[in-house]
């Protein structure tokens, strides 16, 4: 996890985290809040943070390392090197988890099963999973399973989920969620609990909790594995990297000028295309709705097969010159990424800055971007074919449709700084940490 906006990726996201910890941090002055995940290293001081957030890993990932040393253990872990692993991590870990109020995960990458548990239909035999999830995801899940058995109902972490690739699928986790997580979409997901020994303890508890999805709550494996699903709600996510005072929202100036800007262009990267039907397959959504507009940019991070298909070279740009590209054209388009319909940051810049910003009719498919916006932004930028799309660019770049244009981007300005004055997920953490205070 990087913490300052130098060592975060080209392709986005990378920045999210750190975001939603310093707008915390500052809403909460006199709370202290720990930097457990893995990160860069840096003091909290040193990555621009406030000064009640504490980073153990700028001092403690020098004696990890030191330990794993003396303990042998390099790379390709066998499982008995996996198991020593979390035994040094924890050694350091589990203190902070232990004196944790609340604890607030960020959901990445991670697999079914991140540390060696025993599998599913031979209990006698443990699984072995990738050693990147062993060292970035498998001692987070120990640590929250370490916390909430001193009181499983009580607590229970809260998770932020800005990906569609990364609902909650590890069986490492020991108790079911009571509560949602913090997603940029309203569905359900299925997961198992693995109860390492603990079988159906607590089982009946769960079971009766006023949670509607507790009539899902099953056991198998003679109650050594839990089954239910998690539910997902939207929160407004996609816009913690924008706001007031973090590096991105900084950055986000407002330009409502017409004048001297090209007609189209636009940022977008290539997102996987397997089990995505062909017509939401990025390289196609490119070829037939971009690329007959003649943009005067596109750029992203794109695989040589992706160019070569295109036809085009795309290519990341820094990003100093994200927001002076995106004021340098009229109009641009957003699009579903890997098949889904989930809400991004990309309106939303494009909100931010003064760039018309065109949905694809697959893109946001809960409406939850333009939910409480005016009715003319609702009717003018969802887009229900190529043909409609560079009809509207066409126009708004023309000297008749400069007014619309004009009204359009204001009307975004407007419905973007209402969305990050009191943001949603903002006031769903606090609910969840500071509610029965309130």
């Amino acid at each position: 996890m990087p913490l300052t906006l130098e060592k975060c990726g080209v392709v986005g996201g990378d920045n999210e985290p750190i975001s939603v910890l310093k707008t915390l941090a500052l809403r909460y002055p006199t709370d202290q809040f720990v930097i457990i995940g893995r990160n860069s290293g840096e003091t909290a001081r040193a990555a621009g943070l406030p000064d009640n957030v504490y980073n153990p890993w700028a001092n403690m990932n020098t004696y990890v390392k030191e330990d794993l040393r003396a303990a042998g253990l390099k790379t390709n872990f066998s499982i008995e090197d996996q198991q020593r692993y979390a035994d040094i991590v924890d050694k350091y870990t589990l203190p902070w988890f232990e004196k944790a109020d609340a604890v607030i995960m960020w959901a990445g990458q991670h697999g079914t099963s991140n540390n060696p548990i025993p599998k599913v239909g031979d209990r006698n035999v443990f699984t072995k999973p990738q050693d990147s999830f062993v060292h970035y995801a498998g001692f987070l899940l120990r640590g929250i399973n370490h916390w909430r058995d001193v009181d499983p109902i009580g607590r229970e972490e809260i998770w932020l989920n800005a990906d569609p690739r990364n609902y909650l699928k590890m069986r490492d986790l020991k108790w079911p969620l009571r509560y949602p997580v913090l997603a940029q979409h309203d569905y359900h997901s299925s997961i198992k609990h693995e109860r390492y020994g603990a079988g159906l303890t607590g089982f009946d508890e769960f079971h009766n909790g006023d949670n509607p999805l507790w009539e899902h709550l099953e056991y198998e494996e003679y109650g050594q594995v839990w089954k239910t699903k998690t539910r997902n709600v939207y929160s407004g996510l996609e816009l913690n990297g924008l706001l007031p005072g973090t590096p991105v929202g900084k950055a986000l100036t407002y330009d409502g000028v017409w004048e001297g800007r090209e007609a189209f262009g636009l940022f977008v990267n290539e997102t996987r295309a397997i089990g995505v039907r062909p017509e939401l397959q990025r390289r196609n959504l490119v070829r037939d709705w971009v690329l007959p507009l003649n943009p005067a940019f596109i750029h992203g991070s794109w695989s040589e097969d992706g160019v070569n298909a295109l036809g085009v070279d795309v290519q990341p740009a820094p990003w100093e010159q994200y927001v002076p590209k995106l004021q340098s054209v009229r109009c641009t388009f957003t699009m579903p990424g890997s098949g889904s319909g989930w809400a991004t940051v990309k309106p939303w810049e494009a909100f931010a800055t003064g760039t018309v910003c065109f949905m694809h009719p697959a893109y946001d498919t809960q409406n939850h971007v333009l939910d409480g916006a005016p009715e003319k932004l609702k009717e003018w930028l969802r887009v229900k074919s190529p043909e409609v799309l560079a009809g509207r660019v066409s126009y708004l770049s023309s000297h008749m449709g400069r007014d619309s244009w004009t009204q359009l981007v204001r009307a975004q300005r407007e419905h973007f700084m209402k969305a990050t004055k009191d943001p949603l997920y903002v006031r769903m953490i606090e609910d969840r940490i500071y509610g029965q205070e309130a």
